[in-house]
């Protein structure tokens, strides 16, 4: 589905709307929920970050492997784009700090969504706003290139003790996969498409 919204060109993909629709189905516990609105809370402070930019958005694209923002990049400096990319895990470690100062209970899985949405955010892997991040501030001392080289080998050295800690987990808990199929999930991502990072 296609459509432009004050001149901003949004398409949501089939598979994104079929998957969102099945999850909140098929969930009986709220969580989905929260994670949907820690997604957009996400989606939001990069938003956010680009109109204190004042870079005009030119084309959202919402996937199944998450929302996808066209932006022009007339005057972009290196530091802004890594600001750009820091401010989605921004807003969420702000909303896991409000959650936890409040005594509110039915906050708890709102909470927990944001810290992960955050922090697994924040890791230095080309794919993720913490890999994009330190590619942009690589280049301001760097080529391009050699910058992209450092930074698959950061996400490979973060991702490999990742796996291994999935497999840890999956056999401990006999049916815990999700941290196994993320870094699964991350280094197929570098290896099919290195020129991502």
């Amino acid at each position: 589905m296609k459509g432009t919204l004050a001149g901003c060109r949004v398409e949501i993909t089939v598979p994104f709307a079929a998957g969102l629709a099945f999850l909140l189905l098929a969930d009986r516990t709220g969580a989905v929920a929260c994670g949907i609105l820690a997604a957009a809370l996400h989606e939001g402070g990069h938003l956010l970050m680009l109109r204190l930019q004042k870079r005009r958005v030119c084309g959202l694209r919402l996937t199944i492997f998450g929302a996808q923002i066209r932006a022009h990049t007339a005057q972009s400096r290196y530091s802004k784009d890594a600001a750009l990319f820091l401010a989605g895990p921004a807003a969420n470690l702000l909303a896991l700090v409000v959650c936890s100062i409040l005594p509110v209970p039915a906050l708890a899985v709102f909470r927990t969504a944001n810290a992960l949405l955050g922090f697994v955010n924040l890791l230095p892997v080309g794919p993720l706003d913490g890999g994009q991040a330190l590619f942009c501030l690589l280049q301001m001392h760097f080529s391009a290139r050699r910058a992209r080289q450092i930074v698959q080998v950061v996400s490979f050295v973060v991702l490999l003790p990742l796996a291994a800690a999935g497999f840890l987990l999956l056999f401990r808990s006999r049916w815990n996969f999700t941290l196994l199929v993320m870094a699964v999930y991350l280094l197929f991502l570098l290896l099919l498409k290195p020129d991502r990072a």
